[in-house]
């Protein structure tokens, strides 16, 4: 057992795998509960979607428009410190536990930095939103329900850096049990706060944004109090590390930015879609939000893969040079193959009775059109999923090893032709599927160009420590 561990929370062991499937073990002890952890916020995501629709169908749809213009806003400052876990895993990799803690602390005060950007773009929402030419029935519920959400931006930023210590030393257990308290919170926030059940005032779209934001911090409390336990001190300098470091702090903004600025492309780009797709009326936007829950449950857990494969990769790179990394990231690959596939023959078998949950809600004539056009969209996420997951990963993997630039170029690249062919060929009021077959390109390319770069190998050669 390491210096400064305790029998309570224990140093992790680091075996070095000798084969695939050593490798896939490996990659399956640290992604799973990660995978777990994942899970539960597309769960709880799914939850906040359906209950609203139970509540209003109108706020169903103002809560994609809203919760993804949310996700642009915070989606740099998240992206970047999320960098930490990988950060970490090549400080391991390269025997410096000890700059562990202060790494975290540059993370931290880059995170308040991010508060004047929050405030800002909650004082903007509504006016961002009738720029964007959105239905007038929406914009109100949509500026409700981002400026609420905007008060867990900061609590997001730094939730997303503190993880990064369990899931960088591979103590993603943690991970795994913190979200799945926080995600039963939300979900039982919204059902108090959405219909006013308990004696509590009936909150509608606020009530769900005020859930999210409550479990958000839960988790910063979680992750801190962890943290903050002494026999963690010799070994991470959690306490010592207590300071600005500037050198530090560039390494990891040149590292990690353009990483948030990959969320930014890619929520930006996807933002854009929603929007046009909102131009066409509440029934189009309806179908796609009924259509992107399913495929955010498939997508969401291989987000925990991904993670794992940063993670490993950037050890293995360090700790044992380029073939284990590569085996580790085919490892995750498979894993995440079987995963998408199973939910590609679900989306393509059974997609009109996943869709049935809807049909439980749809009271009105608008719901009812927008499940089945939900039913047509879901053969556009099986044409995708697959492809989808092999992006993810190769990507995860060149960021765990400091590619970090090139993946920003690819994801940019992607972003902004997609959505050049989408604007200029758009065939007008009936261009619903139009816009699906644009995400569908948009996955296949970022997918090609990510899997060409790692198999270039330029990758091997790189470091962040």
């Amino acid at each position: 057992m390491s210096p400064g561990d305790s029998p309570e929370f224990p140093s992790p062991e680091f075996p070095v795998p000798t084969g695939l499937i050593s490798a896939a073990a490996e990659v399956f002890r640290v992604a799973m509960p990660l995978m777990v952890s994942a899970g539960m916020m597309s769960i709880v995501l799914f939850a906040d979607r359906t209950l609203l629709m139970f509540y209003d169908g109108v706020s169903m749809s103002a809560s994609m428009a809203g919760g993804n213009l949310f996700w642009v806003i915070v989606c740099v400052p998240i992206g970047t410190a999320a960098m930490s876990g990988a950060m970490i895993g090549q400080l391991i990799g390269n025997n410096e536990p000890n700059k562990i803690g202060r790494l975290l602390w540059q993370t931290m005060w880059l995170s308040l930095m991010t508060v004047p950007w929050f405030i800002i773009a909650a004082i903007a929402a509504e006016p961002l939103f009738r720029w964007t030419g959105q239905p007038a029935e929406l914009i109100a519920a949509e500026t409700t329900y981002m400026r609420w959400l905007m008060l867990g931006g900061l609590g997001l930023v730094i939730e997303s850096a503190l993880s990064g210590f369990f899931s960088g030393t591979e103590r993603t257990a943690v991970i795994m049990w913190v979200s799945i308290v926080s995600g039963l919170l939300n979900v039982i926030l919204d059902v108090l706060l959405i219909f006013g059940w308990g004696g509590l005032p009936e909150l509608g779209i606020a009530g769900a944004a005020i859930g999210s934001v409550i479990a958000f911090w839960f988790k910063v409390v979680c992750y801190g109090w962890i943290l903050s336990r002494p026999h963690l001190e010799q070994r991470y300098q959690m306490r010592g590390g207590f300071c600005i470091d500037g050198p530090m702090m560039r390494n990891f903004l040149f590292f990690s930015l353009p990483s948030g600025l990959m969320y930014l492309t890619e929520a930006g780009a996807f933002t854009i879609i929603v929007l046009k797709i909102g131009q066409l009326g509440d029934v189009p936007l309806r179908a796609t939000t009924m259509a992107i829950n399913f495929n955010m449950v498939a997508f969401i857990p291989l987000v925990g893969i991904a993670i794992a494969a940063s993670v490993l990769v950037g050890r293995h790179l360090l700790q044992n040079g380029p073939a284990f990394a590569v085996r580790t990231t085919l490892a995750a690959l498979l894993m995440a193959l079987v995963y998408s596939g199973a939910w590609a023959l679900a989306y393509l078998l059974a997609g009109d009775w996943m869709l049935s949950l809807y049909r439980l809600g749809a009271d009105d004539d608008h719901s009812v059109q927008a499940v089945e056009l939900a039913s047509g969209l879901l053969g556009f996420v099986a044409l995708y999923v697959l492809v989808d997951a092999a992006q993810l990963i190769f990507g995860a993997a060149l960021k765990g090893a400091g590619d970090t630039w090139y993946v920003l170029g690819a994801g940019a690249t992607t972003s902004a032709v997609a959505i050049t062919i989408g604007i200029l060929f758009d065939p007008g009021q009936q261009s619903l599927n139009w816009w699906w077959w644009i995400i569908t390109f948009w996955i296949w390319a970022l997918a090609i160009l990510m899997t060409a770069r790692f198999v270039g190998g330029r990758w091997k050669s790189m470091r962040m420590v």
